[in-house]
């Protein structure tokens, strides 16, 4: 066991233990510790590879997926992509000829559903579930409300945002099927939001072995044990880095270096229409489904053309994994997405500036985006899904993107 404490000044201490890891991990691998706008929890592990709060490199979103499906495999990992993580760089062609060689089929016996939690963690569960094929399917779930659509809701009690909806069609054959079901998300404290949504799976369809997969395991395991007894079913746990938040203490929260533009006229940005079929996760999508997605955000890269080497790509909200693996193909080195998490930009934490704006989509309450590179842009491209987008929200993400340094910025509504 190592213990690792991190202090963000006098404003907040947090202990951990780090119990176990894979693939040679270590916790600074994987995240850094930001201080968030929330009563409940003050803390927020920001991941360093989910392109979410943070710039990162598209390979890295798409070695998180890989490690985690290896993970859950129990194998090994002979092809170096914890290295991605560490500053080593291969060529999109190589990175992308391992997934599609590498890919894991599942057989009817073993029919598997996975499923992403929004908003934070979508991108890296379609990431997982791109590592596989066969009898799979993949969703999100979402903040969105879908007039007409039948779903399952369940709460994340800690969050900004609690409700979540899982539009799951009662009478998919692939549904009746089903054998198991993997849970992802970045981080798991307590782990009940995800046995929650487990305990609603196995009534409505009967599931009877669940993985809740994470980059990071905090919870204790108890809640998860009960509910395997109590329902009889099996409850996997599996994750890069296994620990315990030892304790945590809070000091006085200062106000942050935010800047506020709700409200503001916002500048006027190139709105290009980039329609590319479905690259939506909000219903279930099957193996075939994601790979004809996976081949629209090639296709879309080849129409936009290939990248500068400054150049800034953006996902919005949910929108994550279609923009950052549209980034990968266009040979982008940043990439990362608004959210609408409150977090306290702080000198010596993980996220250090940002802006608020107003909604981007129609299922956000706020628009926040978190350190920008301070270094100008020729380009910046922002990604957002045409039926949900906000002409307003975006137009003031385009104003702070050009303060930024932004020589050009481009909306593509897909």
């Amino acid at each position: 066991m190592r213990m690792i404490s991190y202090s963000l000044g006098d404003t907040l201490r947090l202990h951990m233990e780090v119990h176990a890891s894979r693939f040679g991990l270590k916790p600074e691998d994987l995240f850094e510790l930001a201080v968030r706008r929330n009563s409940k929890r003050s803390f927020l592990f920001v991941s360093r590879v989910l392109g979410k709060h943070l710039p990162i490199r598209p390979s890295a979103l798409l070695a998180a997926g890989k490690l985690l499906a290896l993970a859950y495999l129990g194998e090994e990992d002979t092809c170096g992509w914890a290295d991605l993580f560490r500053g080593a760089q291969r060529p999109a062609a190589d990175v992308w000829e391992m997934l599609e060689c590498s890919r894991h089929t599942v057989t009817e016996a073993d029919r598997t559903l996975f499923v992403g939690f929004a908003e934070t963690a979508t991108g890296l569960a379609r990431a997982v579930a791109d590592c596989f094929d066969g009898e799979t399917a993949y969703i999100s779930t979402t903040r969105l409300e879908v007039p007409g659509r039948s779903f399952l809701t369940f709460d994340e009690s800690h969050s900004h945002a609690r409700t979540h909806m899982l539009y799951l069609n009662p009478d998919d054959p692939f549904l009746a099927g089903c054998r198991q079901a993997v849970l992802v998300d970045d981080e798991l404290t307590t782990g009940n939001t995800a046995l929650r949504l487990v305990r609603q799976l196995h009534s409505a369809y009967g599931i009877r072995r669940f993985t809740l997969m994470s980059l990071l395991d905090n919870s204790a395991g108890d809640n998860r044990l009960a509910l395997e007894r109590e329902l009889n079913i099996e409850i996997r746990a599996v994750s890069l880095i296994r620990g315990r938040i030892s304790g945590v203490e809070e000091g006085a929260m200062p106000d942050g270096c935010l800047t506020d533009l709700r409200g503001a006229a916002g500048a006027a940005a190139l709105l290009q229409d980039r329609r590319c079929g479905n690259l939506s996760d909000r219903f279930l999508q099957s193996a075939q489904d994601l790979a004809a997605q996976r081949a629209r955000c090639r296709e879309l890269a080849e129409r936009l053309g290939p990248a500068a080497p400054d150049a800034l790509f953006l996902g919005t909200g949910e929108f994550i994994y279609g923009p950052a693996l549209t980034a990968f193909f266009c040979g982008g080195g940043r990439f990362h997405s608004t959210t609408q998490s409150p977090v306290r930009p702080l000198a010596g934490s993980a996220v250090t500036c940002g802006v608020c704006f107003d909604p981007p989509d129609r299922y956000s309450g706020a628009g926040y985006l978190y350190n920008v590179p301070e270094e100008p842009c020729s380009a910046a491209f922002v990604f957002s899904e045409r039926e949900t987008l906000r002409q307003e929200g975006l137009s003031q993400l385009a104003s702070y993107l050009a303060s930024r340094g932004a020589e050009k910025v481009t909306v593509c509504a897909l």
